[in-house]
């Protein structure tokens, strides 16, 4: 029980003085220059969302000046876009601390909460497992003290973290943060965990802006911040000079790591190297000396452009042999067979052997549609020919029906025209045989009883009615001003009766007469003189139907 209290306390008494070293010697564990530009999944796992591309980042950093016990990292990070709004990012990363080493497996996923094409705002997990040991090159079996200090934390541990970031970015402004180990829990020995912990930042961000100076130069200058509850915050101050995605220059100031500049120069197309120099803080141990960085980043993006590529390539090959309605397989290439295969895999969906069998029936279906689309073109031809012809002999018989429409409306008006003439003379003749008639009738005054003379100009008005069955006439009685009023109402009304009543004992039927007094009204002479008043003593006669 007491040697168990002994060790205990010398445990304690070692994490005290790992703690106090780690402060006075202002944290080891250094942040990879490389994190703020080129490999941010290192640090952010939640940046990996804007960039849908694969990168893999190999970073090693040492001093190369034979110091026992300064730092030493060497990083290999992977990162890429998983769907649309998912980004995946994986590391393993080592770090000689003194006379501790780390290697740390992490794996971390980004998932953009909102925004579109890179802007937005993005959250990132990452999980993270490291294992700890003693540095052999830096303990000396020999050494009493370092074999105590073997015998206290045992020659490996190992602990399991859970880092929190976040990313925004807007046109050419970016801002990543990152809480990590915000879950550090030891799966061997606490002490190791408690190094981790205080070699790790517990917070860093930054931002960064993209200027564009011209079409060639581009200038993106990072301002950042690193706390650890054991020395503080400490400030980041850098700029990256791009000139046409080829050459890279970098300048800046980490707290506790100096004054940095670096370079960079893509080898390859997809294939990026990059050298930075820390040039140390004189006044802090490990860190005196300065520090080298070098960084080769490889796009993983060949397969995917060769089949971007060969989809695009397909989709021409398909585009011709439908444009050039080529329905025989064997005038198409083996070479555009192939592209044209790939592209009709491009647009199934499944495992690639079914992918690739239903991309054989598409491209066989495709010269069985362009065939049997050129018949229909051919046939939709001829039915166009003949609907034309059809049209056009529609047209021609209208044209025809038309003209001899237009012959015969001519005939109907000119006899209609003819029609009207007659009428017009019939009118004429009959107008003025009812004028006669009206002439003619006669009554004596106070009397409806027509005189014998009027019945010549009757009787022919009886014939001219029978001679025209479509004429209708209309009997207007009127009295001179002799006597009353009323009386002479009744009288000129009695006087147009006694005429229709003649005229149908002719044989004209009824209903083709109509009969009305008026008295008094519309006289035709001077009712002052007896000759006068003999004329208005009338019926007047007038065609209603003709």
């Amino acid at each position: 029980m007491r040697k168990q209290f002994i060790k205990q306390a010398i445990i304690t008494a070692v994490i005290f003085f790992m703690v106090g070293a780690t402060m006075s010697l202002k944290a080891q564990q250094v942040p990879l220059f490389n994190q703020y530009y080129n490999a941010k999944s290192l640090a952010y796992p939640s940046a990996t969302v804007f960039d849908q591309s694969r990168q893999v980042s190999l970073v090693f950093r040492d001093q190369f000046g034979g110091l026992i016990g300064s730092p030493r990292n060497f990083a290999l990070a992977y990162s890429g876009g998983l769907w649309n709004k998912m980004g995946l990012s994986a590391n393993v990363t080592s770090s000689d601390i003194g006379f501790i080493s780390q290697t740390k497996v992490s794996a971390g996923l980004g998932y953009q909460l909102f925004g579109e094409e890179g802007n937005g705002l993005s959250i990132g997990a990452q999980m993270g497992l490291s294992f700890f040991s003693m540095n052999e090159d830096r303990v000396n079996p020999e050494n009493p003290a370092d074999i105590v200090l073997v015998d206290l934390l045992g020659t490996s541990g190992s602990s399991l973290s859970f880092d929190f970031t976040a990313s925004y970015r807007k046109g050419k402004l970016g801002i990543d943060v990152a809480i990590p180990t915000l879950i550090n829990n030891s799966l061997s020995d606490d002490a190791y965990v408690r190094i981790n912990e205080d070699n790790v930042p517990d917070f860093i961000g930054g931002a960064h802006y993209a200027l564009g100076l011209n079409p060639d130069l581009t200038f993106i200058p990072y301002a950042g911040i690193r706390v650890r509850e054991t020395i503080g915050a400490e400030i980041d101050l850098m700029g990256e000079l791009q000139f046409r995605d080829k050459f890279r220059a970098n300048v800046g100031y980490r707290d506790n790591y100096g004054l940095t500049a670096g370079v960079g120069v893509q080898l390859l197309p997809k294939l990026l190297f990059t050298y930075h120099y820390d040039f140390g803080q004189k006044d802090t141990p490990f860190l005196a000396d300065g520090f080298n960085e070098f960084g080769l980043h490889l796009r993983l993006n060949d397969k995917e452009e060769r089949e971007n590529a060969c989809v695009a390539g397909g989709e021409a090959v398909v585009n011709r042999i439908v444009d050039e309605k080529i329905f025989d397989e064997n005038l198409v290439s083996p070479e555009d067979r192939s592209l044209a295969l790939c592209y009709l895999a491009s647009l199934e969906t499944g495992k690639r052997k079914e992918k690739n069998l239903k991309a054989e029936e598409a491209y066989q279906a495709l010269f069985a549609k362009v065939k049997a689309d050129e018949l229909a073109r051919q046939e939709a031809e001829r039915q166009a020919r003949l609907e034309t012809e059809r049209k056009e002999e529609e047209r021609r018989q209208a044209e025809a029906e038309e003209k001899e429409r237009e012959r015969l409306a001519e005939i109907e008006r000119l006899k209609l025209q003819e029609r009207q003439r007659l009428a017009e003379l019939k009118k004429e003749e009959i107008d003025k045989a009812l004028s006669l008639a009206t002439q003619s009738v006669a009554f004596n005054s106070g009397s409806a009883t027509l005189k014998t003379e009027s019945y010549e100009s009757l009787n022919a008005v009886a014939k001219l009615l029978a001679d025209n069955p479509e004429v209708k006439l209309a009997l207007s009685g009127y009295t001179d001003n002799t006597g009353n009023a009323a009386n002479n109402l009744r009288l000129s009304q009695q006087r147009a009766t006694a005429v229709k009543t003649y005229l149908t004992e002719q044989g004209i039927a009824e209903e083709r007469i109509t009969s009305e007094g008026y008295g008094i009204a519309n006289p035709i002479a001077d009712n002052s003189t007896a000759e006068g008043r003999a004329v208005n003593r009338r019926v007047e006669m007038k065609i209603i139907q003709l």
